[in-house]
């Protein structure tokens, strides 16, 4: 028998990473567009507070996962952990899913701080470039791929090489979406 709460919070905490990712994807549409400092300081900040939501949702994403593995999916001659959507769900979250919000979070933290130092000016060419590089949205919308494979690993529960081959689709497809946004003429 499924534990009700545990499941409900661990599908609260999938859309909790999801949509922190979600938020960071559309924050930088405006960062893309910042002209002056200010404006990059404030979309660039507003970005990274999604950290907190997708951190938070992680950490009850694996108290949820652990206790259903452990109480819903191991039996006696069985482990939870033996089943592919379990130990890949487990390695996504614990491998993947933090690619984004590291690399990307560092990225956007210093491009707040480079918007703070120029204030209502324009900001400099350089960075400007860096708020629509590439290398900061490959891995910002690397998160939001990882989180719908996780979700897809939840449902439909593959075997070892679909389930693999999922999540690192998944988050592939993430990361090339980000970089070909940012190769966009941001919107005026």
């Amino acid at each position: 028998m499924i534990d009700d709460s545990s499941l409900f919070l661990h599908v609260l905490a999938a859309i909790g990473l999801v949509g922190g990712g979600i938020v960071q994807v559309l924050a930088g549409v405006r960062v893309r567009a910042a002209v002056t400092g200010h404006e990059l300081a404030s979309w660039a900040t507003f970005a990274r507070s999604a950290g907190s939501l997708i951190i938070a949702s992680a950490v009850v994403s694996l108290l949820t996962g652990g206790h259903l593995a452990g109480a819903v999916w191991t039996t006696e001659t069985t482990s939870g952990f033996s089943r592919p959507f379990i130990t890949l769900g487990v390695a996504g979250l614990v491998l993947l899913a933090p690619v984004g919000p590291m690399l990307g979070g560092k990225r956007l933290r210093r491009l707040a701080e480079a918007g703070e130092s120029v204030g209502a000016a324009t900001a400099p060419a350089d960075v400007v470039a860096h708020a629509r590089g590439a290398g900061l949205w490959g891995p910002v919308h690397s998160l939001v791929g990882v989180g719908v494979g996780l979700v897809a690993l939840m449902v439909y529960k593959p075997g070892w090489i679909a389930g693999g081959v999922l999540l690192l689709a998944t988050f592939a497809t993430g990361w090339l979406a980000g970089r070909m946004l940012a190769a966009r003429a941001p919107a005026p």
